[in-house]
């Protein structure tokens, strides 16, 4: 049975927040950098629970921890004959994180049912005064592994997160997911450069002003463990009484590069 690894550095993989959904496309051109929008608010929460599933998956192996460490935060596991394993991700009164350079401060528990190995065992994970880049985190997140995925083999890992995120003024949002994570290349290596990810499933929320949203993917997310980025794919978010959107990631080439369409207008952005 291949070994759970990395699907890479995405507490904070877009730091911009992208903006416009809610807005009337015929009089306003789309903009980056508003945080209080539909689509900031899938993109916000969507990075920060998706690097969980990366550390997870660099450590929960058949032995409860790979080996190696991290100097922030710092992993620790009770790798013992009794269930459940219990991983703890320390970040202390606050660090800047080895995998991508984000601030964060805290704890997050991961509880092993069972080992990753093993069809039908569950990662849940709690926090402790968790903080990520000025933000506190609090809620559930729970990964399952499913086995190898039908037709190709695949290892498949199902995913549940139902989530809020204080911002420092106080405001927040809500967010829950449910969704597939299939480890479509490197599951047969040691190495974790080769990993690649597929991402299959919808989330809903409400942003900081109190608009609800839905999202999907139209097709795939594809994360390369060798590219910060998502490379190729969209999602498509619908705001509550706005108008639907769709951020597009690219081809699958490797850089910060992608667009926002609402409606007939599209803008090029920078993630």
């Amino acid at each position: 049975m291949s070994k759970m690894k990395t699907t890479g550095i995405l507490f904070f993989l877009f730091l911009l927040i992208l903006a416009g959904c809610q807005k009337d496309t015929t009089t306003t051109t789309p903009q980056p950098g508003d945080k209080n929008t539909s689509e900031g608010s899938i993109v916000i929460s969507d990075q920060t629970f998706e690097v969980l599933n990366g550390v997870a998956n660099s450590y929960f192996t058949s032995s409860g921890l790979k080996a190696g460490t991290l100097t922030c935060p710092t992993i620790t596991a009770s790798v013992t004959t009794v269930l459940p394993i219990l991983v703890t991700l320390d970040w202390g009164t606050g660090c800047a994180s080895t995998f991508d350079g984000v601030t964060r401060s805290g704890k997050v528990i991961a509880s092993l049912s069972g080992l990753m190995s093993t069809v039908g065992s569950v990662a849940t994970f709690s926090f402790s005064d968790f903080v990520n880049d000025g933000n506190k985190i609090t809620g559930t997140h729970k990964i399952t592994y499913k086995g190898l995925n039908a037709g190709n083999n695949w290892p498949r890992y199902e995913v549940f997160t139902e989530a809020k995120i204080v911002f420092p003024d106080q405001k927040f949002i809500t967010y829950r997911a449910t969704y597939i994570r299939l480890q479509s290349e490197g599951s047969a290596t040691a190495t974790l450069d080769d990993d690649v990810w597929r991402i299959e499933g919808s989330s809903s929320g409400v942003s900081r002003e109190g608009i609800a949203w839905t999202a999907s993917y139209p097709s795939a997310l594809v994360k390369k463990n060798s590219c910060k980025w998502f490379s190729s794919s969209s999602v498509l978010v619908t705001p509550t009484g706005g108008v639907p959107c769709t951020i597009n990631f690219g081809d699958g080439t490797c850089d910060n590069k992608a667009t926002l369409k609402i409606g007939d207008v599209t803008t090029n952005i920078e993630l």
